[in-house]
């Protein structure tokens, strides 16, 4: 299966964390950061690296009232009103343009 959204939808990813279940990573965590494992939720919300691009999404969310956001897949945001998941979904998609980390989902 190729990297697309059905893969991540599926939580097929190489993200550490998921390798790490699969015994093809030594450990869960994320190479940037060391201490936390690198699940989607960190890799898109969380990990320092990315702090500038995270700070900037915050903002725009915050601007569509959006405060609180759960993301245990990219494509399907918990915790949001169904009118403003598209919102969401292309703020998440330009995170992953501007990092060039889409390969990694």
């Amino acid at each position: 299966m190729g990297r697309n959204t059905s893969q991540s939808t599926l939580g097929h990813t190489i993200l550490s964390d998921h390798l790490h279940r699969l015994h093809l990573s030594p450990d869960p965590f994320c190479p940037w950061c060391r201490t936390t494992p690198e699940t989607i939720e960190h890799f898109l919300l969380q990990c320092p690296r990315f702090h500038y691009h995270h700070t900037a999404r915050r903002s725009r969310l915050s601007a569509l009232t959006i405060t609180t956001l759960n993301l245990p897949t990219p494509w399907r945001p918990q915790g949001v009103h169904p009118s403003q998941q598209p919102s969401v979904l292309r703020l998440t998609c330009a995170f992953l343009r501007k990092t060039s980390q889409l390969p990694r989902l």
